[in-house]
């Protein structure tokens, strides 16, 4: 199956964002996926759901530059000599932390927020909490974050939520690539190459597939993290 979009194929960064980034020749379904979620331009997750399940290969290709060879997305990726094979930003979210003590040890707390969301209809990006389970963060379209507050609201007993916090401030910084299954350090170096451009880190995700590295930072410090990983793991031109 081959997919017609206006760009070469899926590329290791925005190019707006690094003029060095360039095209992944071929990606796993499973690492397509994670950079569509992450909004990979010329790609939207629902468009490799067929494919996925009928072991079928897609080809990216560009409508206006169809001598490009594209990327292929199989069920199996290729090595590119570096353990990471994309990093994404991901713009126009909010974070919304829920705040209450008297959450913790309290069995259904996390599902009962998470379920007021899904009524309201709104989709949540990434979701972190806490160990202490005093605190859980979201992240969640800009445009809904008002609403998913008053549904937050609406939804817990009273007094089960001290605070509830909204930053309209943030941007999502995902690092995607099969290499970094079981690999350790990965977190480390990526964390590293960030706390380098002096950017504080606000919350942190990781899948148990160990896919993909996501985390929040503040809108102003996204494209500046974006650099620092791709230029650490040499992915541009």
């Amino acid at each position: 199956v081959w997919l017609w979009t206006d760009v070469d194929g899926l590329m290791t960064t925005d190019p707006r964002i690094l003029k060095t980034a360039k095209v992944i020749p071929q990606l796993s379904y499973d690492e397509a996926i994670e950079m569509a979620v992450f909004g990979a331009k010329g790609l939207h997750p629902r468009a490799l759901e067929a494919s996925y399940y009928g072991g079928i290969r897609v080809r990216i290709k560009n409508t206006f530059n169809p001598s490009a060879p594209g990327t292929l997305i199989t069920s199996s990726s290729i090595n590119t000599g570096t353990l990471v094979k994309a990093v994404l930003l991901l713009r126009d979210v909010a974070m919304i932390t829920v705040k209450g003590a008297t959450a913790v040890g309290r069995p259904g707390s996390a599902a009962r927020i998470l379920q007021s969301l899904a009524n309201a209809g709104i989709n949540v990006v990434m979701i972190s909490q806490s160990a202490s389970e005093s605190s859980i963060s979201l992240i969640v379209a800009r445009r809904l974050a008002d609403r998913a507050v008053e549904a937050i609201k609406r939804s817990t007993d009273a007094g089960m939520v001290q605070k509830i916090e909204c930053e309209k401030d943030v941007a999502v910084v995902a690092v995607v690539g099969e290499g970094m299954k079981g690999t350790p350090g990965v977190a480390s170096r990526v964390f590293g190459a960030v706390a380098k451009r002096g950017i504080n880190v606000r919350m942190i995700a990781q899948g148990s597939s160990e896919l993909n590295i996501s985390f929040v930072v503040k809108e102003s410090d996204g494209v500046e993290a974006v650099k620092a990983i791709h230029e650490d793991y040499g992915l541009g031109a």
